[in-house]
């Protein structure tokens, strides 16, 4: 295979991986409440795991990045083939609900472990010298994640909600067939995995330390809103149609930001850019908490196009820019586990707020989250230079 047509190759991977996330993660909420799963239960199983995957992340990284037997390939394969008969299951057999329950958090907990090993496989073409571009890939996914979202709540209403256990066992049994055809390309190279020494970042870049807090406040909202969304707009008298063509719709807002991020950041250093995310995520936060119509809902939900969408390359170039070069790896894994964080507190408490209260009680809360970590992100966040921003074709 020639390195150019790698880059459509990984560019495909990425779509074909978020439209399996976005059929099984991204429904879990409606997929489960038509199982008869309560909101606290849903929340709980989502929290849990989230935590099992931080917890996995790094033992499958370390296994990719040692010897021959466990390339990230071969990881990658073993985690999407891990998915087929849990999703079977779950589209054929009526089950108990105790099986559904372990089923659909082994999928989370795949779906979720998949992420750092999609991005190493990335690192790893372009230290083979393909001409990567890390946005337009991940652009690539979120465009296709639109598509799908836009379709999948009609399907279940006319389908009913096995379809979307189905929808996702076809997309990465292709994903199977993309990966068979990519040759193995080494893992010694592609990550390079921290062994320890995260405190010792921390205690050493007490900035830094305020803003990975700030991003898990900030993703208590975020995933929160993702997550209940169909509660969201069950306020305000939509279903699961609108909470389809909602996803599609963040979804497609992400593509440009992603496209272009690496030009605005060299145009306008990574530290701006950061604080500017961190105010639009509050404004998100309050539209959302504000909306009594599907339009209000809309216009609260464009700014994602400028808060997470670029928050998500913006702070891959602030790590590399504000910490040593000994401290890369590790900066970048406190980032994610303060995104993994926000995401489990959000999932939990959303879950139980709704349970014992109500929608609005848990937007009040959840921004209330997201306005105090705003504050520990503008704190946290020091200027840098666009010095280490990394060429990408």
């Amino acid at each position: 295979m020639k390195k150019d047509n790698f880059v459509y190759f990984y560019g495909a991977l990425q779509g074909l991986y978020w439209m399996s996330y976005g059929s099984s993660v991204t429904f879990t909420a409606v997929f489960l409440l038509d199982h008869g799963f309560s909101n606290g239960s849903i929340g709980t199983l989502i929290a849990i795991s989230g935590f099992l995957s931080v917890l996995l992340q790094p033992v499958i990284a370390c296994a990719a990045d040692k010897g021959t037997h466990f390339t990230v390939k071969r990881v990658f394969m073993l985690l999407c083939m891990a998915q087929i008969i849990p999703y079977v299951l779950l589209s054929i057999f009526p089950l108990p609900k105790i099986v559904i329950a372990l089923l659909y958090s082994l999928l989370i907990l795949l779906q979720l472990s998949i992420q750092p090993i999609i991005s190493a496989l990335g690192i790893q073409l372009m230290q083979n010298e393909v001409p990567l571009n890390f946005g337009v890939a991940r652009g690539i996914g979120s465009f296709a994640y639109s598509v799908l979202t836009f379709f999948l709540g009609t399907l279940t209403v006319v389908f009913s909600t096995k379809c979307l256990p189905m929808t996702s066992c076809g997309l990465v049994i292709i994903i199977l067939f993309f990966l068979h055809q990519l040759p193995d390309m080494g893992s010694h190279q592609a990550v390079d995995i921290p062994h320890g020494g995260t405190i010792a970042v921390l205690k050493s870049s007490p900035r830094f330390a305020l803003l990975v807090v700030g991003i898990a406040c900030i993703f208590v909202s975020h995933s929160s809103i993702n997550n209940y969304m169909i509660h969201i707009l069950n306020r305000i008298g939509e279903g699961n149609e609108a909470l389809g063509r909602m996803m599609a719709y963040t979804a497609i807002l992400e593509v440009p930001a992603m496209l272009f991020c690496t030009r605005i950041i060299r145009k306008w250093d990574c530290a701006k850019l950061l604080r500017f995310t961190a105010i639009f995520f509050v404004l998100k936060g309050i539209g959302v908490t504000f909306a009594s119509n599907l339009t209000m809902l809309y216009l609260a939900l464009s700014f994602q196009a400028i808060s997470f969408a670029p928050f998500t390359a913006a702070i891959v170039y602030y790590v590399s820019g504000a910490l040593g070069k000994q401290d890369q790896v590790k900066g970048q894994a406190l980032v994610t586990i303060g995104i993994t964080v926000g995401n489990i507190l959000g999932s939990l408490a959303g879950g139980y707020i709704l349970q014992y209260f109500n929608v609005a009680m848990m937007l009040w809360l959840t921004t209330a989250s997201c306005i105090l970590g705003m504050v520990f992100f503008l704190v946290g966040v020091q200027n840098t230079t666009n010095k280490s921003i990394p060429y990408e074709a």
